[in-house]
C-alpha cells in the first residue's frame, strides 16, 4: 500500500511538472502601461473618462487578443490632482517600475516634468498636452493631437477662407476665452498671434474664466464689448454649455470654437436646449463618433454592454482607446524590429514612433509623427449641426472641411530633435 502511494505521488510530480512549466499553467507575464494625469482634482472631469476608456480597451485587447505581443496588459495610474508636488511623486513612483510608455495629461505638471522625461529617457510619454515645453522641443513626449499654436492657426485659416472681407468691410475678430491654468494659456503665443495678424484676424481681448462656470454672462459681455465674432479657448465640455446657453438665450450672436479635445458629444448633452451647441466648431485629428470605422464599432459596443454614463460616452473616453490601441501598435511594431521584450526601451519606442509617419488607429484618429514632430499638422474643421439621418433630426458633429494642413508655428530654437 505504501508503495502504490509512493508510485501515485511520483506519477503525479512527473504529470505536474511539465504543467508548472508550460504555458497553460505558468502565470502569463505581463506589461504594464503608465498613466499620468488630474482624475480627481480640477480636471478630473475629463481625465476620469479617460481612465475608464483606457481600462475598456484593455479588457477587449486581452480578452480578443491575448493581450500586446502576447503579454498581458495591465495599467498602473497616479492621479496628480494638478498639483506639482504630487505629480512629481507620481512621476517617481511610475518611473521606477520601468514601463516604457505612459499616456500623460495636464499642461502645467507636464511642462514642469518635460526636464525630467529628456534626462531620464526612461519612458515614452504620448500626451493630450500638446503645449508649448512640453511636445517641443522634440524628444520623448508625443502628442495625440495637433499643436495648440498650430490647430488655432488651421482656425485661422478657415476662418479667413470662409469670410467675407468685401462684405464685412474688415477681417474676424476674435476673442480668447480661455483658462488661467498652463493648459488654457498654450494657445497664447507670439508665433500664433503675428500668425492670426499676417492672416487678416484681428485678436480683440484675452479673458480668463474658470473650469466651473458660475457666471456665463459677464465674459460673453466683454467679449461683445470688445467687437468679436468669435469666442476660442482651450475650454472642455464641462465648461463651454453655459456659455452656448447664455449666448442663445440672450441672442448676443457670438459663435464658439475649441480644440480637439473639445470636439466632444457631451457639448450636446449638456447644452440647454441641445439648438444652443449648434454652430460650435472644433478642429480635430479624431474621428467623429458617429462613424463607420473598426473602433468606433467596437467603442459602441463597449458602451452599450458596460451601459457606460454620457460622460463615458465624449472624446476623453475614445482617446482612452486610440492610447491603447497606439500603444499596442508601437510595442508590437519595435518588439518585431529589436527582436525581444529585454530590447523594448523608451529609446526603441521613440525611434518606432519617429517612423510612423502618418498613420491612422484603428479608425479613430490620424496621428503624424516624426524625427522633430510630435503632434499632427492635418485636422479637419467640425461644427455640430442638425441633420437628417434615417429621416428624423439629429443634433450631432459634421466635418465642415476636408483635411487642412495647419501652420507649423513652432519657435525655430524648439524645432530641433532633442538627444536619444
Amino acid at each position: 500500500m505504501k508503495k502504490r502511494n509512493l508510485l501515485a505521488a511520483a506519477l503525479l510530480v512527473l504529470i505536474a511538472f511539465p504543467l508548472i512549466f508550460s504555458g497553460t499553467a505558468m502565470a502569463k507575464e505581463k506589461y504594464g502601461i503608465g498613466f499620468l494625469g488630474d482624475l480627481t482634482g480640477p480636471l478630473g472631469f475629463w481625465n476620469a473618462p479617460r481612465l475608464v476608456g483606457i481600462q475598456d480597451a484593455i479588457e477587449y485587447i486581452n480578452t480578443t487578443y491575448g493581450g500586446i505581443g502576447g503579454r498581458e496588459v495591465f495599467l498602473d495610474w497616479a492621479d496628480t490632482k494638478s498639483k506639482i508636488d504630487i505629480a512629481t511623486s507620481g512621476y517617481e513612483r511610475l518611473q521606477s517600475k520601468g514601463y516604457p510608455i505612459w499616456h500623460t495629461c495636464g499642461t502645467g505638471e507636464q511642462q514642469i516634468l518635460k526636464a525630467r522625461y529628456e534626462k531620464d529617457r526612461s519612458q515614452c510619454v504620448y500626451t493630450c498636452s500638446t503645449s508649448p515645453n512640453v511636445i517641443y522641443p522634440p524628444g520623448y513626449a508625443f502628442g495625440t493631437a495637433a499643436y495648440y499654436p498650430d490647430e488655432w492657426g488651421a482656425f485661422v485659416d478657415w476662418l479667413v477662407d470662409n469670410w467675407d472681407f468685401k462684405k464685412m468691410g474688415r477681417g474676424p475678430r476674435i476673442a480668447i476665452l480661455t483658462y488661467g491654468s498652463g493648459y488654457g494659456k498654450a494657445l497664447i503665443t507670439d508665433n500664433f498671434f503675428d500668425y492670426a495678424k499676417k492672416k487678416g484676424a484681428e485678436i480683440v481681448t484675452t479673458i480668463f474664466v474658470p473650469f466651473v462656470t458660475v457666471d456665463a454672462v459677464t465674459p460673453l459681455m466683454k467679449a461683445k464689448k470688445a467687437g468679436a465674432d468669435w469666442c476660442i479657448g482651450q475650454w472642455i465640455y464641462q465648461t463651454v454649455p453655459p456659455y452656448l446657453n447664455a449666448n442663445y438665450k440672450l441672442k448676443l450672436g457670438l459663435k464658439f470654437a475649441v480644440n480637439t479635445f473639445g470636439v466632444d458629444d457631451v457639448m450636446i448633452y449638456n447644452a440647454k436646449p441641445a439648438e444652443a451647441a449648434i454652430g460650435l466648431t472644433g478642429l480635430t485629428n479624431w474621428r467623429l463618433t458617429w462613424e463607420d470605422t473598426e473602433g468606433l464599432k467596437i467603442i459602441r459596443e463597449t458602451w452599450k454592454k458596460k451601459n457606460r454614463r454620457p460622460e463615458d460616452r465624449g472624446a476623453a473616453y475614445i482617446l482612452g482607446w486610440m492610447n491603447t490601441w497606439q500603444t499596442k501598435r508601437l510595442i508590437e511594431e519595435t518588439l518585431k524590429r529589436v527582436g525581444s521584450w529585454d530590447k523594448v526601451t523608451a529609446k526603441e519606442v521613440r525611434i518606432s514612433s519617429e517612423g510612423w509617419g502618418k498613420v491612422d488607429v484603428n479608425g479613430l484618429g490620424t496621428l503624424t509623427y516624426g524625427k522633430n514632430k510630435r503632434g499632427t499638422q492635418d485636422v479637419r474643421v467640425a461644427q455640430i449641426k442638425k441633420v437628417k439621418v434615417d429621416g428624423k433630426d439629429v443634433i450631432r458633429w459634421e466635418y465642415s472641411s476636408g483635411w487642412l494642413k495647419a501652420p507649423f508655428l513652432v519657435k525655430e530654437e524648439w524645432r530641433k530633435a532633442l538627444p536619444y
